[in-house]
């Protein structure tokens, strides 16, 4: 037996592995758990003698296999072997899952015991092991200056809970906790914010100036936020205290410098960042000095003209602030750059820097920042100017001509529609009554019919729909009787919920579940999406089911098969339920987007799901459906067991490489930015392969291009939408951010694989956005934007004033699929039957060019349950259709 162990031993000194680490964590990424069971050897030899590389790896297979013995193995050697409290808690955790015979048990504790060696490490592991008091615990820590992960992760849990109280005597009760625990946390800088913050709230301003910290031997963080709230106008006004506040900010300021990385509150700044953070906050304490003896604070609109003699002072702010360089605008830096520059410019009252202060307070509105931060002020100090230079043209009109901007242009016509402050969140767009032009459906059942010319009239009582209890809806003829029908999805579970409507001869919707098949499954339905998998127009249903905070994580989907009409549940059928995730609970739904990115002609179902959770990616293999999303790398990135809060996701060929490409939003707070995905823009590279040893592994690969494409991070993305805005040939990207103050973004694609964010000079920033879809409202062959919102839903007609022209194509069932082109009274004149899942292949051609193709494939829903007008749009620019066909697989 020695020999053998002596020869495995030789194998993993040389590196002579059946298979290696990287292609065991490739496996595990593909979730191709039973190509890694055949090396089960070569596994357990790594477990017994490989290093902490190979104990990592083994231990990220048992985690992702669910291997909980293996896993056990793993954490049990590396407390041993490397001295890993950690590991030694997760060993714990998994001996007290499980049976274990006593006697190993006692001999493995020991040794874990004898090996955990570091003073605080021990302490914890005494207390874990009930052989240490909680007092005990907190003496200990008390006295160390340095913390493991295992406490720190026990502070940051605190500071969780001190972030999202908005009590301020339970906040405070929370932070005097927090102080007493864990007085050297890394997170104490954080607590200091809220300690301060919740002084403020209360105006309590001499008990905030005595919870400033003490300026000996302070970190940079916790003294650049004492200067933050020093420097508060609010608080300067109200304070009536002897301190010189201004000059009790520069001192902290001066401590706030470094020349290293920092992290403020959770945000991460390198030291360059951070040098151009602090320089900024320098440059707005100046400007406050400068002000001062007007008796002005800083939050005012007027700012003084300022005498010649103290003119130097403007020229150094100017100087400070030109200095000021940030390396993204990812919380709102630059923005906030060009908004001090602006007031900075303003200070000499001359009108040629009116004029610089104005550009500048539009670059601010260009850049925009989290929470709306700037531009209410920044509107507010255009509108001044606006008058004070006496300009014609409106607000808008004059920025994008200081701009030279000559690009894509929305103006709001909300209040066509009598849509103002009405919070509908969903959007689904569709011609119900058959006439030609595009009507309008909010939250499943508030119905405008398009009146022509931007006009909408609500018909949602005499359409039938105002009893319904839905939170959205989408149109398809579900019967093939070439009407426009429509299912309505709810949150009810009280028999109101989820609703089959039938068509009425274009005047009302009538619920048919009890004919067609009853599709309320009680859950709470986020989400749906028709699909016609037989490819014989009659779509079945995907519904995507939510979750009851506090009480459910999640609920598992429901797939409704439509057979000629009829409705009936083909979820374990079809192996919707065969994976273990997707029953007991399920995980949260929030949007389905069903598209054929592998180009077989039958469309995916890609399934967006919250709460950290991974993504679904249904692929039709004759009657069954396989969850593919980790296979081809589109179920979000694996971390520590966590993916992300996935939102809404829209499929769309931005490059025009002839595949369709992905767009996944999501939620990703700072908080858990080191656990959680940020929006991933996903490009289509196509089938690909890897051989490990005698298996080839066939996928598709998806490469995600977010940063280099020029997208930018925001916490609270909610749903895209991929269109082509000004007829170009390149699909556009609109998405929304959800709540109150949170702004909409619309990247216009360059063409080169990158996209320019023109969301203000657009005039397309919607706030607390969710649900959006598309349309040629008004068939003027410009696709315009209808937008839900908390805030109030926005209908935005595209306005762009270009040559290039577009082409709408309307793939509709008679038979057959058939396709129609362009104009609005031939579309009112066939069947009201829209042919999902269909590919349109247009070439076009322009002089001297050479002939190029683009695809487009009509999709039933995108986003978090919203849907696009059911016709295909190709920007054409000023080229030459030569060729229309439906692609054949």
């Amino acid at each position: 037996m020695k020999y053998i162990n002596l020869f495995i031993f030789i194998l993993l000194a040389f590196g002579c592995y059946a298979i290696t680490n990287e292609e065991i964590n490739f496996l595990c990424a593909k979730e191709q758990f039973q190509i890694l069971a055949k090396y089960d050897e070569t596994i357990q030899a790594k477990v017994l003698y490989g290093d902490e590389e190979d104990l990592q790896t083994v231990l990220n297979y048992s985690h992702r296999a669910n291997l909980p013995e293996l896993a056990k193995q793993c954490h049990k050697r590396l407390a041993l072997n490397y001295n890993s409290l950690e590991d030694a808690l997760q060993w714990l955790i998994l001996c007290e899952t499980e049976e274990v015979d006593s006697l190993t048990f006692y001999n493995d504790f020991s040794a874990i015991t004898e090996a955990i060696t570091d003073s605080l490490d021990s302490a914890v592991w005494l207390y874990y092991t009930k052989r240490c008091s909680e007092e005990e615990l907190y003496a200990k820590i008390a006295t160390t200056k340095k913390y493991n992960t295992i406490i720190e992760a026990m502070a940051k849990d605190l500071i969780d809970e001190i972030s999202i109280e908005r009590n301020d005597s339970l906040a405070f009760n929370l932070l005097n906790e927090f102080e007493m625990k864990y007085p050297h946390s890394r997170y104490r800088s954080i607590a200091l914010y809220y300690k301060l913050y919740h002084f403020a709230n209360r105006k309590n301003w001499q008990e905030m100036i005595k919870a400033l910290p003490q300026r000996a031997n302070l970190d940079p963080v916790s003294a650049y936020i004492a200067s933050l709230f020093l420097l508060s106008p609010t608080f300067r006004k109200d304070f009536e205290g002897k301190e010189n506040l201004l000059e009790l900010a520069e001192q902290y300021l001066t401590l706030a410098v470094s020349d290293s990385e920092q992290t403020l509150l959770y945000d991460i700044y390198s030291a360059d960042d951070w040098k151009a953070r602090v320089l900024q906050q320098q440059a707005k304490l100046l400007f406050y000095r400068i002000i001062e003896p007007y008796g002005l604070f800083g939050d005012e609109l007027d700012i003084p003209m300022l005498e010649k003699n103290k003119l130097k002072q403007q020229q150094e702010l100017l100087a400070i602030l030109a200095q000021v360089q940030f390396s993204n605008n990812n919380r709102g830096e630059l923005a906030e750059k060009h908004f001090w520059t602006a007031k900075a410019l303003l200070l000499t009252g001359k009108k040629t820097d009116k004029q610089k202060a104005a550009e500048h307070l539009t670059q601010c509105l260009i850049s925009g920042s989290p929470r709306n931060r700037y531009d209410v002020e920044a509107m507010a100090l255009i509108t001044k100017l606006h008058t004070d230079l006496k300009i014609k043209e409106e607000p808008l009109k004059w920025m994008r001509k200081m701009m030279n901007y000559k690009g894509i242009c929305f103006k709001d016509k909300s209040e066509n529609a009598g849509l103002n402050g009405k919070g509908y969140t969903r959007v689904a767009l569709a011609d119900y009554n058959s006439d030609g032009f595009t009507d309008i459906l909010f939250n499943g059942k508030y119905l405008y019919r398009n009146e022509e010319k931007m006009k909408f009239t609500e018909l949602t009582d005499s359409a039938g729909l105002a009893n319904l209890s839905s939170s959205g809806g989408i149109f398809a003829d579900f019967n093939k009787d070439e009407l426009l029908d429509l299912v309505s999805y709810s949150h009810s579970a009280e028999g109101r919920g989820d609703q089959l409507l039938k068509n009425m001869d274009n005047i009302r919707f009538v619920n048919v579940n009890e004919r067609a098949g009853d599709i309320d499954d009680t859950y709470p339905t986020e989400a749906v999406a028709w699909i016609d998998i037989d490819q014989k127009g009659y779509p079945s249903l995907y519904s995507a089911n939510y979750e009851i905070w506090l009480k459910r994580s999640g609920f598992p989907d429901y797939f409704w098969k439509n057979e000629g009409g009829y409705f009936t549940d083909k979820s374990d059928a079809y192996g919707f339920r065969k994976p273990s995730y997707t029953d007991n609970p399920g995980l949260p739904g929030r949007g389905v987007a069903p598209a054929d990115f592998d180009n077989d002609g039958k469309q995916e179902i890609y399934v967006t799901n919250y709460r950290l959770s991974h993504n679904f990616c249904w692929q039709q293999i004759d009657t069954l459906f396989v969850d593919v999303a980790a296979l081809y790398g589109i179920a979000g990135t694996y971390k520590n067991g966590y993916y992300g809060h996935s939102i809404g996701a829209d499929w769309g060929d931005y490059d025009n490489d002839g595949d369709l490409d992905l767009f996944v939003a999501n939620l990703a707070h700072p908080r858990y930015i080191d656990i959680s995905d940020i929006s991933m823009l996903l490009r289509n590279d196509g089938l690909t392969y890897r051989i490990v040893e005698k298996d080839t592994i066939y996928y598709w690969q998806f490469t995600d291009v977010t940063a280099q494409a020029g997208i930018k991070y925001d916490e609270l993305h909610s749903d895209p939408l991929f269109f082509d805005a000004d007829n170009d040939g390149f699909l556009d990207l609109f998405i929304t951010s959800v709540y109150e103050n949170e702004r909409s973004y619309l990247y216009h694609n360059k063409g080169d694989g990158t996209f320019e964010d023109v969301t203000w000079l657009a005039g397309a920033r919607v706030y607390n956005g969710w649900g959006n879809a598309c349309a040629d409202l008004d068939r003027d062959g410009l696709q315009d934007l209808v937008v839900g919102s908390g805030n109030g839903a926005k209908i935005l007609h595209n306005g762009t004033i270009t040559k290039n022209k577009g082409l709408f194509i309307k793939p509709y069932w008679k038979n057959n699929i058939v396709l129609l082109e362009n104009k609005a009274e031939n579309f009112a004149k066939v069947p009201n039957s829209p042919a999902f899942g269909t590919r349109v292949e247009i070439t076009v051609k322009r002089p001297f060019h050479k002939k190029q193709k683009f695809i487009r494939e009509l999709c039933s829903a995108k986003g978090t349950g919203s849907q696009n007008a059911p016709e295909l749009h190709f920007g054409i620019g000023k080229a030459k259709v030569i060729k229309i066909r439906k692609v054949e697989q």
